[in-house]
């Protein structure tokens, strides 16, 4: 499932605290950096990338542009 994060408080590898997701790499969302999106960090409001797991990356690179948040009670776009 992807999660959006700026790109100064990016993701944290798997075992970090709460983390238990492997992320590989950012996507801009649709018209970053003013995009909609925002960073989940809790104190940050800045402009958020997409970060995906390596299925979703393989996805992407396929040309799927569409991804589930971790919630499951929103889906985010990526720019082509």
């Amino acid at each position: 499932m992807a999660l959006i994060r700026c790109e100064i408080c990016g993701v944290k590898p798997p075992g970090h605290r709460a983390y238990k997701r492997s992320y590989v790499r950012s996507v801009k969302p649709i018209g970053y950096p003013d995009t909609v999106l925002v960073c989940g960090t809790p104190t940050c409001d800045r402009p958020g990338l997409i970060w995906l797991e390596q299925t979703e990356a393989t996805e992407y690179d396929q040309g799927v542009r569409i991804f589930a948040l971790q919630t499951n009670t929103t889906k985010v776009r990526a720019q082509s």
